[in-house]
C-alpha cells in the first residue's frame, strides 16, 4: 500500500542525480561554471505566498495527498522551505536558439530540490541561480498561469509533458518589459511547481561543446540516462528519436506549437518541456507562428517536424564520443521520418475514428484522407477545435458502407455547411494568411538575389526561405480580390469532396466513441489563457483559474457553464514573446 503524505517537509527523497558533478560552492549569481552538470543552489525568500491551484493527480505521483492549509507545506511551494532531505540544484546545460550556438543556459529560474518516487520536483520561478545571465530568476503571473494550465491540459489530452502540481502567487515583485517597447513594468511573481521523470535535455549533452578542455561529464551522463531512464532498452539513442517523434507527431494532430524549440528545450526522454510563448491553434494555419520573437518563423507550426530532426542531429554531434556520430545520424535517418508518420497516421485516423488504438498500419486512402483534411483546413482557416465535434454528427448507415458509391443525404449538406461557418471571418482570415516579412523587405532580398545570391548569405537569407516568403505573397495577393462569397462556395466544395471520401472510409462500428475519446470539447488558446490571467493578476479571484482547471482535467466532456470563455472568437495570430 502507498504511503501517502500530507507534509511536504518530510518527503523522501533519493536524489539520485547528485550521482552527476556538482559544483557545491553555492554561489547564487550568474557565472560561467565549467566541469559540473549542476550547482548548489539556494531558493530566493518571496513575500507572502498564496497556494492558488494545484493538481491533486500531479501530486499523487509522488504519493501526496497536499494539505493546503498547512503553511509549511505553501512555504515549500514557494520556495522560502527547503524540506529536511531536499539538495536544491540548478542544471548547468548549453544549446543552440534559433539555430545559433548560445554558449552556456542552464536553469536561470528553476531549481530541482530532488527525486521522489521516480519523479523529481522542481520549482520554477524559484530564484537567482548561476546560470541566470541577464536575469533576475523570478517568474510572473502570466508565464506561471499559462505553464500551470497548458501543462495539465496538455497531460489529460495524453500528450507527453512535464507536469504542473501547483501554482503559487506572491506579493515579491520582477520588473518586465511585457511588449519590448521600453517600458517595463514591476509584476507580481509566482512558482510553479513541475514534476517530471527528468528534466534532462538535449542541451544537457551539449555542454562539453563550450568547454577546453573537454572532461568526462557527457560519458557519466550518458551513463546516468541510459541507467536511469532507459534500463530495459537495447538502443537508448533510438529510442530519444522514437520518443521525439511520437511527440511532434502529437503536437501536429493537437494544433499546439511550442514556440521555441531550441536544443535545450527538447526532453531527453520526450516530454513536452519548458512552457513559454506556446500556442493552441483555434483557426488552423500551417504558417502560424505563437512566439513574437521568431521573425522568420523558424518555430512555426509547420516547421516543427523538421526543426525537431535538426535537433536531433545536433544531439547526435553532442553525443558522438559515445556514440559513433555515423551510426546515430544513421538511426535518425532510418527511423524519424517512419516513427513520426506512423504516430500522425495513427492519431489523426483514430481523432476520425476509423481505426481503433491497436492499429499502426494505414491504407493510402487513409493518408489522402488525412493529407486532404489538413489542406481544407489551411485554405479555410476553420476552427481546429470544433471541427472533429462536427465530424461526429455524420451519419454512416451501417458497417459495411465501404466501396459502396457514396451520395450526400440533407443531413450530410447541413454538415458542411456547418464546417463552412466555422472557418476564421474575413478579417481574421485574411490577417491570418498575411506575410509576417514586410513586403518591402522581401523586395530588397530578391534584388540582391538578383544581382549576387553571395548578398543573400552575406544577410543569412536562405534562398528556400525567400522563394516560400514570395510563395506567401503571391497566395496572398490572390485571396484579397476574392470575395467572401466566392470564398465560402470554394471552402464548401472542398468540405463536400472531402465528407464523401469520409463516408467511403467509414467502416468502424464505434466511430463516435473514439472520436469522443480522442478530441477535446475544449482547447486552451491564448485569448483563454489571457482571460484567466486578467481574474488573477487584476482582481484577485480565483473562480474562473479553478473553472477552467476542471475543464481541462476533464477536456472530453460538456462544461455548459464555461462555453462562453472558450467559444470567444479569438485571432490566434496574436502572438506572446519568450517571457510569455
Amino acid at each position: 500500500m502507498k504511503n501517502i503524505i500530507s507534509a511536504l517537509k518530510a518527503l523522501p527523497f533519493e536524489n539520485k542525480i547528485c550521482q552527476l558533478p556538482i559544483d557545491d560552492s553555492k554561489i547564487n549569481k550568474p557565472r560561467k561554471v565549467i566541469g559540473y552538470s549542476f550547482s548548489d543552489v539556494t531558493p530566493e525568500q518571496k513575500e507572502n505566498p498564496r497556494l492558488i491551484a494545484h493538481s491533486r493527480s500531479a501530486f499523487s505521483l509522488i504519493n501526496v495527498e497536499l494539505d493546503v492549509k498547512n503553511d509549511e507545506n505553501i512555504q515549500i511551494l514557494a520556495g522560502n522551505l527547503v524540506p529536511t532531505l531536499a539538495r536544491p540544484v540548478a542544471h548547468c546545460y548549453c544549446g543552440y536558439q534559433f539555430g545559433n550556438w548560445a554558449g552556456q543556459l542552464g536553469d536561470g529560474r528553476a531549481i530541482t530540490l530532488g527525486d521522489v518516487n521516480g519523479y523529481e520536483l522542481q520549482l520554477k520561478g524559484s530564484g537567482l541561480t548561476p546560470y541566470s545571465r541577464f536575469a533576475d530568476g523570478k517568474a510572473v503571473i502570466r508565464s506561471s498561469v499559462r505553464e500551470y494550465l497548458c501543462s495539465e491540459f496538455m497531460f489529460h489530452l495524453n500528450i507527453p509533458t512535464t507536469r504542473a502540481a501547483s501554482l503559487v502567487i506572491t506579493d515579491s515583485k520582477a520588473e518586465r518589459d511585457i511588449f519590448y517597447d521600453g517600458h517595463p513594468i514591476l509584476e507580481n511573481c509566482a512558482v510553479v511547481l513541475r514534476i517530471a521523470q527528468t528534466f534532462l535535455r538535449f542541451g544537457s549533452f551539449e555542454v562539453e561543446i563550450d568547454l577546453n578542455p573537454k572532461n568526462t561529464i557527457i560519458p557519466q551522463l550518458w551513463d546516468y540516462c541510459k541507467k536511469q531512464y532507459f534500463g530495459d532498452k537495447e538502443n537508448p539513442f533510438q529510442e530519444i528519436v522514437n520518443r521525439t517523434a511520437k511527440l511532434v507527431a502529437y503536437w501536429q494532430c493537437y494544433g499546439f506549437c511550442h514556440g521555441v524549440l531550441n536544443t535545450d528545450n527538447m526532453s531527453i526522454i520526450g516530454l513536452t518541456i519548458d512552457y513559454g510563448p506556446f500556442g493552441f491553434m483555434d483557426y488552423f494555419n500551417k504558417n502560424h507562428i505563437c512566439n513574437n520573437s521568431d521573425k522568420e518563423g523558424r518555430y512555426s507550426y509547420a516547421n516543427q517536424p523538421q526543426v525537431c530532426l535538426w535537433n536531433l542531429n545536433r544531439l547526435s554531434e553532442a553525443l558522438e564520443d559515445v556514440i559513433p556520430k555515423d551510426q546515430s545520424k544513421q538511426i535518425i535517418q532510418d527511423s524519424y521520418w517512419v516513427e513520426y508518420k506512423k504516430w500522425y497516421y495513427h492519431i489523426m485516423l483514430r481523432k476520425f475514428g476509423l481505426i481503433d488504438q491497436n492499429q499502426m498500419e494505414f491504407t493510402k486512402s487513409q493518408c489522402i484522407l488525412v493529407d486532404s483534411f489538413f489542406d481544407i483546413l489551411h485554405q479555410s482557416c476553420t476552427n481546429f477545435t470544433k471541427v472533429f465535434q462536427i465530424l461526429q454528427q455524420i451519419e454512416i448507415p451501417h458497417q459495411n458502407y465501404i466501396d459502396e458509391e457514396v451520395e450526400l443525404n440533407q443531413q450530410d449538406i447541413k454538415i458542411v455547411e456547418q464546417l463552412v461557418q466555422i472557418s476564421a471571418p474575413r478579417e481574421v482570415y485574411l490577417q491570418m494568411r498575411k506575410p509576417k516579412i514586410a513586403k518591402q523587405q522581401i523586395d530588397q532580398f530578391i534584388q540582391y538575389a538578383a544581382s549576387s545570391r553571395q548578398l543573400l548569405y552575406m544577410f543569412g537569407i536562405d534562398e528556400n526561405w525567400l522563394q516560400q516568403q514570395i510563395q506567401l505573397y503571391k497566395e496572398y495577393d490572390k485571396l484579397q480580390v476574392i470575395s467572401e462569397q466566392e470564398r465560402q462556395k470554394i471552402i464548401s466544395l472542398l468540405w463536400t469532396d472531402w465528407v464523401m471520401q469520409y463516408k467511403s472510409e467509414t467502416n468502424q462500428a464505434n466511430r463516435i466513441q473514439i472520436m469522443e475519446q480522442m478530441n477535446p470539447k475544449y482547447t486552451i488558446t491564448n485569448t483563454v489563457l489571457q482571460t484567466v490571467i486578467q481574474e488573477v493578476e487584476t482582481n484577485q479571484n480565483f473562480d474562473l483559474l479553478q473553472k477552467v482547471q476542471s475543464v481541462i482535467e476533464n477536456p472530453f466532456v460538456k462544461h455548459a457553464e464555461v462555453d462562453d470563455l472558450f467559444n470567444q472568437i479569438c485571432n490566434n495570430e496574436i502572438c506572446v514573446s519568450c517571457s510569455s
